[in-house]
């Protein structure tokens, strides 16, 4: 059997070394999806006593070419710019704002419970105002719902009418 060339092997040889760079790529995004896992289940128990906390952040690790822990819908944990730096990230109109990085998972765990109750308060202040808002400017109605409240008041007013006259003997049948 010939020899099939210089070419070839070299070839196989980057195969062979692409291969090793894949294995290690994932590898790599499954140590910072295990990491992002720890401090999910480290964080979760903090949440336990408080059913609008579980209701309202998600904690949910997502693989992919960077996986990311989801917070709610806009913040998010991510292991950049290494797979041992935790860095909480948050989505904004002026774009991705890095809220808090670190290398700790304690540290992590203690800023990300401190940020998800400011959020809490942050949703119960914004669904306060909305309510007060809707309280004095006595909120928004459209015609129909204006039509059908007057039909039903002109309703009762007849039936009140007929039945009083009925009760005083105005009106027989």
């Amino acid at each position: 059997m010939a020899a099939l060339g210089p070419f070839v092997d070299e070839l196989r040889n980057a195969r062979l070394a692409e291969t090793a760079r894949l294995d290690a790529s994932l590898g790599l995004q499954d140590a910072k999806a295990l990491r992002l896992g720890a401090l999910r289940d480290s964080v979760l128990p903090s949440l336990a006593g408080n059913d609008q906390a579980r209701v309202l952040f998600e904690l949910s690790v997502f693989p992919g070419a960077s996986p990311r822990l989801w917070v709610d819908l806009v913040s998010s944990v991510v292991m950049e710019p290494d797979p041992k730096h935790y860095r909480l990230v948050q989505d904004q109109a002026e774009g991705r704002v890095i809220v808090f990085e670190t290398e700790s998972l304690s540290d992590m765990k203690a800023y990300l419970i401190r940020f998800l109750a400011h959020r809490l308060v942050e949703k119960e202040r914004n669904k306060a105002k909305e309510s007060l808002t809707r309280l004095w400017t006595g909120g928004r109605y459209n015609h129909l719902d204006l039509a059908l409240v007057w039909l039903a008041g002109l309703s009762f007013g007849v039936l009140a009418v007929i039945g009083w006259a009925i009760g005083t003997g105005r009106l027989g049948f």
